[in-house]
């Protein structure tokens, strides 16, 4: 793909992918309210009923969490991913990194977690744009992103209108291109 570098590319939350997440997570959520509830009544295979409680409100806790973030960027009207010739704009996720100029980025590269695939904006000065989040939570994330995974955004797929293998395509593109427009 030939991308001119005045064009901006547009990926868009995708509408279904959210659904399915929000329905997956209430799934699981409704899962750990009932081993709360049953906690007492389940003894096999795990025969230990605090083990099935802590679990229960792990799983309430957690997935409620996804289904809720996945609810409020189910009702947002920004676009997931905005990709110009300035930089990327990501708003794909709960811990998204916002605008990130081209100049700021030294490559792209990507990771498997669980099979999770995630594509990484590997920074110049990763603790100057980690410093710079406005959310303690944000900050985190991105610190435990940067330690496990060497790249403070980690952007995935999965809530966006494209396959992780085209969105790793044009985000490597585009930095190739910024790159030799600037002699870089």
């Amino acid at each position: 793909m030939n991308t001119p570098a005045s064009e901006t590319i547009i990926i868009k939350l995708s509408r279904k992918k959210i659904v399915l997440t929000i329905l997956g997570a209430v799934l699981f959520v409704l899962i750990g309210i009932w081993l709360v509830a049953k906690h007492q009544e389940i003894d096999r295979p795990i025969d230990s009923p605090l083990f099935v409680l802590i679990m229960g409100s792990i799983a309430i806790l957690f997935f409620g969490f996804i289904a809720i973030t996945a609810i409020r960027k189910l009702s947002t009207q920004s676009d997931g991913l905005i990709i110009s010739s300035k930089g990327v704009t990501d708003n794909s996720s709960s811990i998204s990194a916002g605008f990130i100029p081209w100049e700021d980025i030294t490559a792209i590269t990507e990771t498997a977690v669980a099979n999770q695939n995630f594509v990484n904006i590997v920074l110049k000065d990763p603790e100057a744009f980690i410093a710079a989040q406005k959310s303690s939570f944000k900050r985190k994330a991105m610190t435990a992103n940067y330690k496990s995974f060497g790249s403070a955004v980690a952007i995935s797929a999965n809530s966006l209108d494209t396959t992780h293998e085209n969105l790793k395509k044009i985000l490597v593109e585009k930095l190739t291109e910024y790159n030799r427009m600037n002699h870089i």
